[in-house]
């Protein structure tokens, strides 16, 4: 499958999917979600890149490469780019409490609310239960109205034997791996 369809896949995602992208670098993981993104500003909608290993500047540069507006879509308060500071403990660990709240918010917004997340860092640092925890928490079809995409390395995919890429596709109802894409049901 091409990139082109696969962001076709991202643009039909809606409202309560929840859905996981496994990608081989950074430029394709970006090839892929900011049109994701990009489609829910087009509608004034609000969104949120969220990642534990990309320097926020970089981010922002690479959006604005994109053709995103992001100096006025952040100061609209429509796009929100931030690391995983905003949703975890002093300690480094998630926080529940942070996250729904968070995504409360976002979800009272009006118009699409889509969120990109990427947690790869955290796995790789030993929080594969945490991260398990939270996806069995938002579950396949999530509760909020928002629409919502993890994305991993694909090196992870093997984390325990293989048991993460099964419980991903356990707590997520679309699957997008290098290539193709898949709803799951």
């Amino acid at each position: 499958m091409e990139s082109s369809e696969i962001v076709r896949t991202l643009q039909g995602l809606a409202p309560h999917d929840h859905a996981v992208l496994f990608y081989s670098d950074i430029h394709a993981k970006r090839q892929l979600i900011f049109p994701f993104l990009h489609g829910a500003l087009q509608n004034q909608g609000v969104t949120a890149y969220v990642t534990a290993h990309e320097p926020l500047d970089e981010v922002r540069d690479a959006m604005k490469r994109w053709e995103i507006d992001v100096d006025r879509h952040e100061s609209d308060g429509n796009l929100l780019i931030a690391d995983y500071q905003a949703v975890t403990t002093r300690e480094g660990r998630l926080d529940d409490f942070k996250i729904s709240e968070w995504l409360g918010i976002l979800a009272k917004h009006g118009g699409p609310v889509r969120i990109a997340a990427d947690p790869t860092l955290l796995v790789k640092r030993g929080m594969v239960d945490e991260i398990l925890r939270r996806e069995r928490i938002l579950q396949r079809r999530l509760e909020l109205p928002i629409t919502m995409v993890c994305q991993y390395e694909d090196t992870v995919a093997g984390i325990r034997e293989g048991e993460f890429l099964v419980e991903m596709l356990h707590t997520h109802s679309h699957a997008i791996f290098p290539g193709i894409a898949l709803i799951l049901t």
